[in-house]
């Protein structure tokens, strides 16, 4: 076959941490979303064209697509899935307990359908696998981003699930066929950006409890730090505050680290894209800065300047993030769900938005083990430390109650109506805050701390859990760590910073680490 034999011809070219993966069909855009949408097509297309009833059935979290075909029609399907003749079409069974011959199928051995088949018995349940590769081979695709096949026994007049789903265990056999959108099939996928409808039956079409059908959108704050325009504002702005309080600003608010780009903006986007795909629009805030690479004609992304959100825009240019994040809800345009991210925020594989939002509405956010300090801000060396400090200061004279844990350093899920109501209730602070050009004991951190903890406190925000790490790029350890990072790709976040200044060879390990992880480029790519 012409793309197996492509293939081989391109082994050994793998960097040394990926393991070879078997014969995989190349895409430019490939991803988690292009991988399940290619398989489920290719299945439902060849299904369609024997005439071997079918239709889609809405997954359980977590799990691929499913498509259903009656049991009396078991041997129609594989003849079907054979007679298609793909390459690089495998099937095995993935929740085995079907016999001994069932089991044989699943034994980390993929089969060709037509093999397969045979081996397969009385199987429910088989999982549909097409392998895919980025160009640059560093991202695999396969069985995890396939489709379950699923038979459904015949019990009079209803076909009856082989196991549980969201909406049903049985439909009339003879029931009438619609069409559904691909978010209800594909929970990668964008509801907003609808590509492509399934046949599917009128069960599997309702509006459920839990379902997330509103928009959800991504903002970002950014800066080039090596920009000589912006970095001629930003020493200015540190001898006028210098002059003002007659003392030099914490080293901790002006490091160098905390405006160093690596291109990490690109990845990260790179990354969201890849893993949640389901974002409708992204918001850049920046001071009068664009990435060279990005095409800001896309409609999918837009660039916000600091003038376009702040209320009071005499006091910029501001150079503390704490400043900048209680402005963010004065986007125009941004939806009432968004996620924050911060440039050095990555997605590490797929994540629904269940992970972020409930269907009411309702945010989660991810406490760390880190405690937020007892004591005085005004004696803390670390503004986040302070923050924090402030923060619980807020929420003890409000409810008596008191937190004690900073949040994980991974997106935050948030509602502009909430961030507007705390502006309202908090006017003092967050103009005090806003006020702010460097960082200061002063400052609170809303977007980070504060409007998690107040929503739980009001009922609108619940504790979630999110499998993360942190990676310091300055230390020792870090090219190991990223070795197995790629290899693995279990993390659902992970944050890559620094807390010392790194080297042109840590930099250079950072670059190849992040083309590798996610080589597949944004559509708003230059």
């Amino acid at each position: 076959m012409p793309v197996v034999t492509l293939y081989r011809r391109l082994q050994g070219r793998l960097p040394s941490w990926e393991p070879a993966p078997r014969a995989a069909l190349i895409r430019a855009d490939a991803g988690p979303l292009q991988a399940q949408r290619e398989t489920l097509d290719v299945v439902c297309a060849l299904l369609t064209e024997a005439n071997v009833p079918y239709f889609c059935v809405r997954p359980l979290p977590n799990r691929p697509p499913v498509i259903a075909v009656p049991e009396d029609d078991r041997t129609r399907a594989f003849a079907a899935l054979a007679a298609g003749g793909h390459p690089l079409f495998a099937a095995r069974q993935p929740y085995g307990r079907q016999g001994a011959r069932a089991r044989q199928a699943d034994a980390g051995r993929m089969r060709p359908v037509r093999r397969a088949a045979a081996l397969l018995g009385d199987a429910k349940v088989v999982r549909l696998a097409m392998y895919f590769a980025s160009p640059s081979r560093t991202l695999m695709l396969g069985p995890e981003n396939g489709c379950d096949l699923e038979f459904w026994a015949r019990e009079g007049d209803e076909l009856v699930a082989p196991r549980p789903n969201p909406a049903c265990d049985r439909v009339p056999a003879d029931g009438p066929d619609v069409d559904g959108g691909e978010e209800l099939f594909t929970p990668l996928a964008c509801a907003a950006r609808r590509a492509r409808a399934y046949r599917t039956r009128p069960e599997f079409v309702r509006r459920l409890l839990d379902d997330i059908d509103f928009p959800i959108d991504a903002v970002y704050t950014w800066v080039d730090g090596g920009d000589p325009a912006w970095r001629a504002r930003r020493d200015q702005a540190e001898r006028d505050e210098a002059l003002r309080t007659g003392a030099p600003l914490s080293e901790m608010a002006t490091t160098e680290a905390r405006f160093t780009s690596r291109d990490e903006l690109r990845y990260s986007l790179r990354s969201l894209l890849m893993y949640a795909p389901w974002i409708n629009r992204i918001w850049i805030v920046t001071d009068g800065q664009t990435p060279s690479w990005l095409d800001t004609t896309h409609p999918m992304v837009a660039v916000v300047d600091h003038k376009e959100i702040f209320t009071d825009p005499s006091m910029l240019p501001v150079f503390n993030s704490h400043a900048i994040e209680t402005q963010l809800h004065h986007i125009d345009g941004l939806s009432e769900h968004f996620l924050y991210f911060n440039d050095d925020f990555f997605l590490g594989r797929p994540l629904p938005p269940r992970t972020f939002f409930e269907g009411n509405g309702i945010t989660r956010f991810f406490p760390s083990t880190v405690h937020v300090p007892f004591g005085v801000p005004e004696t803390e060396e670390s503004p986040v430390h302070a923050a924090g400090m402030n923060n619980r200061r807020i929420l003890e004279n409000l409810t008596g109650r008191t937190i004690t844990q900073k949040l994980k350093h991974v997106p935050y899920a948030l509602r502009r109506s909430l961030m507007y109501e705390l502006e309202g209730r908090f006017a003092a602070e967050f103009a005090a805050t806003a006020r702010s050009r460097f960082r200061t004991s002063r400052d609170i951190s809303v977007v980070s701390s504060l409007a998690h903890y107040y929503g739980y406190l009001s009922g609108r925000a619940v504790p979630g859990t999110v499998d993360y790490t942190y990676v310091d790029l300055s230390l020792p350890k870090t090219p190991a760590k990223l070795r197995r990072m790629l290899a693995r790709r279990r993390h659902d976040v992970f944050c890559l910073n620094d807390t010392a200044p790194t080297t042109v060879d840590q930099d250079a390990l950072l670059a190849r680490f992040l083309d590798a992880y996610f080589p597949t480029p944004a559509p708003f790519e230059r």
